[in-house]
């Protein structure tokens, strides 16, 4: 019987690799990322620096796990992006975004658990903030963090692309430490603001999860229905960012610029 079910079992896994591979690797981006906004919250650390770091780190985790896999996606406005200007196979986007946003979920599950004495212990309005993006200050307006968060999506997509780019001597098996070290950089340059989501389903993920469990289905009207923001800038900062590296600097041959050429 358990011969059956492990052959039934590695049909299905073979199906449906990369999908899975983007759930676990999302997953596991969101547990850390996540986890590490708790650690802040319930210790009192005020320093954004570690929470940009955890960010960084936790992506490059994610895409050693699963990025020969799927191509280490991780985020629906990427998918979009490499689906319009990289020939990503349109039917595959709708699996891959159902993919991201079930792992977003699990990992936000996993940071529930982690921490479940210390979330029901503290006020709700306090640590919903540990899970999903938002205003942080006053001072920032809806329109600032729109803008935040587009540019912050358009600089990923610019270095996203910029490290597989065989015209642009492509970083190889540095790209996970290339792009995770700029989600760091982002995060400590445009991230505070509005915790920095650049990520749809980094966003609406783990917001379902706290819709469920516990703090309402008050989080989607939170801050003037706020949700929005991190889902269309991201997907639009995505564009922006991968035409404004196309126009400029992508060409589907390798480069005559490159030392190999040059020799």
């Amino acid at each position: 019987m358990w011969a059956g079910i492990s052959t039934k079992w590695a049909g299905i896994r073979y199906k449906l690799r990369k999908p899975f591979a983007e759930f676990l690797g999302t997953a596991i981006m969101i547990a850390f990322g996540c986890g590490a906004v708790a650690q802040r919250v319930f210790s009192d650390d005020n320093s954004w620096f570690t929470v940009s770091l955890a960010w960084g780190l936790g992506l490059i985790a994610a895409i050693y796990v699963a990025g020969n896999v799927s191509g280490a996606h991780f985020n629906p406005a990427v998918t979009f992006a490499l689906a319009i200007f990289r020939e990503f196979p349109w039917v595959n986007v709708p699996i891959y975004w159902v993919s991201q946003l079930a792992g977003a979920f699990v990992g936000a599950l996993i940071v529930y658990v982690g921490n479940r004495s210390a979330l029901q212990a503290a006020d709700r309005t306090t640590t919903v903030g540990i899970f999903f993006t938002g205003l942080q200050t006053a001072e920032v307006t809806t329109t600032d963090a729109f803008i935040f968060e587009f540019i912050a999506t358009a600089l990923l997509l610019i270095i996203i692309l910029a490290t597989s780019d065989k015209g642009n001597k492509p970083a190889g098996s540095l790209q996970p430490l290339i792009i995770g070290l700029s989600i760091t950089l982002i995060g400590t340059s445009y991230g505070y603001q509005t915790g920095y989501a650049l990520n749809p389903a980094r966003d609406l993920g783990p917001r379902f999860f706290t819709a469920l469990f516990g703090w309402g289905f008050g989080v989607f009207s939170r801050q003037n229905w706020y949700f929005w923001v991190p889902i269309v800038a991201p997907f639009l900062g995505a564009i922006a960012g991968a035409g404004i590296y196309d126009l400029f600097i992508h060409s589907s041959v390798p480069s005559p610029h490159t030392p190999e050429h040059l020799s």
